[in-house]
């Protein structure tokens, strides 16, 4: 009989995570989220590391959701999808450290000191909007609202960050950052493809979409289609007419 993942983060905080409850939630966990890894993440990662990073990625946001819980609920599903994406993340993180130059393998990685990453391209997104102005706690909270899918199509995202309490004009540069659209890859998505940072975030659309997310920019609602542009030609020519 499968176990419900939200009954047992409830009945684990209940129980101030006594040895008892915390020992099913880690039993169900393996089960549920180590067991069915992927051979390509397995041999990627290695397979000792790829099962302890699925643990410990588990686990600390099955302490977060105690927290935390999306109004939606949470299942295995969406805790297997965020695990798998989490470890992809660091995946391509350890490609792009192997395509440095052999004299930076000399230099640490910066420590990260916060309790909860994002990975590495949230994060880089999450400064840049630091950087604008939006203070780091409401930036951190936004991102994580807008990641805290499925489903991740653009209006889902928008809905979560709007209930999230950000504005209409903040929820929709959040959801180009992350999501992007049409002929229009995300932030996100050119990060992740190897892309230098000061690249993306020199791009003058990216640049608008920081905007918006930190609330500078309040009449944004995302590019215009084609028959917005009509339009607006068309509201441009009877008006000089």
């Amino acid at each position: 009989m499968d176990v419900d993942l939200e009954e047992l983060i409830v009945e684990a905080a209940r129980s101030g995570w006594s040895p008892e409850a915390s020992r099913r939630l880690a039993e169900e966990i393996e089960s549920h989220i180590v067991v069915p890894l992927s051979s390509r993440l397995r041999a990627a990662l290695g397979r000792d590391e790829a099962e302890q990073l699925a643990r410990v990625i588990a686990w600390e946001r099955c302490l977060d959701l105690a927290i935390n819980r999306p109004s939606a609920g949470v299942s295995w599903g969406y805790l297997a999808n965020l695990v798998r994406w989490r470890l992809m993340d660091a995946v391509r993180s350890d490609v792009l450290r192997g395509q440095r130059h052999q004299l930076t393998h000399q230099l640490p990685d910066s420590a990260v000191t916060h309790r909860w990453s994002l990975g590495p391209y949230l994060e880089r997104i999450a400064s840049e909007l630091e950087t604008e102005g939006l203070p780091a706690t409401v930036g951190r909270r936004l991102i994580r609202a807008a990641a805290d899918g499925p489903p991740y199509y653009r209006s889902a995202i928008i809905l979560r960050l709007r209930r999230a309490r950000a504005t209409a004009s903040q929820a929709e540069g959040l959801a180009w950052l992350l999501r992007g659209g049409a002929g229009r890859p995300s932030a996100l998505a050119r990060l992740a493809l190897g892309e230098p940072p000061g690249q993306v975030f020199a791009d003058p659309a990216v640049r608008r979409w920081i905007r918006a997310a930190v609330g500078r920019d309040q009449r944004f609602f995302g590019r215009p289609s084609r028959l917005g542009h009509r339009r607006a030609a068309e509201v441009a020519w009877l008006t000089a007419a």
